[in-house]
């Protein structure tokens, strides 16, 4: 039988010399096996070099077994394994070395709220984690084609009071930082302006054909109120604010309105009708009263540079002369990909 063991004959085999590859079913029986065949039970030196007529001397009897091609061949598999686990453990410890070369050195954090802050155009924005809602909607850049920044803007209408309306919400892109705040809505906050405060379209105008300059003199002459979120400026506190600031719906442009401002990610701004119909959780400040005086050494260190950043993505094409620059027009407030830039600009 092919499963005894070769020196007592009696039992099934359990062992291999490493040698010899001899079976033995015990202990004793691989001693009784080395003093008998005079084998050492230590498996042949791979590094030694073997001639290919004592390769063929090393078959068995049936030639179903070489001991130094087996030899050679359970070398191989050892090495492999090894090499696997150096390759493995090597990345673990390379990914854990990367990690904390990223990271940076841990800096002492005061509140568990705190987060980074980067100056943009002027504007204190306070940046929320990669992968949070508000982080990934906000699509502020610099515009190449434009040669100025574009903003992500909130808006909130806030309904009046009295009504079974609900406050609506909606989130532009690409707001140019030089409109003013009525030259900023885009055709779907406007279009829900008209609807919620009962707004007279313009009477030169067909209904819905309005032009951008119909509906900048409209807002204008509706007296809306406009009204931002204020935090304290070198605040790195991410906690909502129950305080709003008055907006100029015209007069002054974004670039103005919002420098020394404090936002989450991007600015909101609300609407309403009257200031009555402000919801009560809301307290209404003068900015100029509120108003700390912020430090231009401390902004200029947030500030990732005064220049244009050199990596660059795909650069949004030229606004032709046939085609308006300004894609607050189009109902779908759509987002091209370009420049991110983070810099203060005075």
């Amino acid at each position: 039988m092919e499963d005894v063991c070769e020196v007592c004959g009696d039992r099934e085999f359990k062992y291999k010399c490493p040698k010899c590859l001899k079976k033995s079913c015990s202990l004793a029986c691989s001693k009784k096996h080395k003093v008998s065949d005079d084998c050492s039970g230590v498996a042949h030196d791979p590094s030694v070099y073997v001639s290919s007529e004592a390769l063929k001397n090393e078959d068995d009897e049936k030639h179903e077994m070489n001991v130094v091609v087996q030899r050679d061949y359970n070398f191989l598999t050892q090495m492999k394994r090894a090499v696997e686990l150096q390759k493995r453990d090597g990345k673990l410890k390379n990914k854990r070395m990367l990690n904390m070369q990223h990271a940076g050195p841990k800096r002492p954090r005061y509140n568990e709220n705190s987060c980074q802050r980067v100056i943009r155009r002027g504007v204190n924005c306070l940046v929320l984690p990669k992968g949070m809602q508000r982080s990934s909607m906000n699509k502020s850049k610099w515009d190449k084609a434009l040669d100025l920044f574009v903003w992500s803007i909130e808006w909130t209408l806030f309904p009046v009071q009295g009504t079974d309306s609900e406050p609506f919400a909606h989130v532009s892109h690409r707001i140019k930082e030089t409109d003013s705040i009525a030259e900023s809505m885009g055709k779907i906050i406007y279009d829900k302006c008209c609807d919620m405060y009962q707004l007279q379209r313009s009477a030169t105008s067909d209904e819905g054909q309005e032009t951008k300059e119909d509906r900048t003199k409209n807002l204008v002459n509706s007296r809306l109120l406009f009204y931002t979120k204020w935090f304290p400026y070198n605040t790195t506190d991410v906690v909502d604010s129950r305080k709003l600031v008055r907006l100029e719906p015209s007069g002054k442009s974004i670039a103005e309105q919002f420098r020394n401002k404090t936002v989450i990610e991007f600015p909101t701004i609300f609407v309403t009708k009257q200031e009555t119909d402000i919801p009560q959780k809301y307290t209404i400040v003068d900015e100029r009263d509120a108003r700390e005086t912020p430090s231009t050494a401390s902004a200029a260190s947030d500030t990732s540079s005064s220049e244009e950043p050199p990596e660059e993505s795909i650069k949004p094409s030229r606004p032709s002369d046939d085609a308006p620059a300004d894609d607050s027009e189009s109902d779908s407030d759509g987002y091209d990909p370009g420049v991110t830039m983070d810099f203060l600009a005075n």
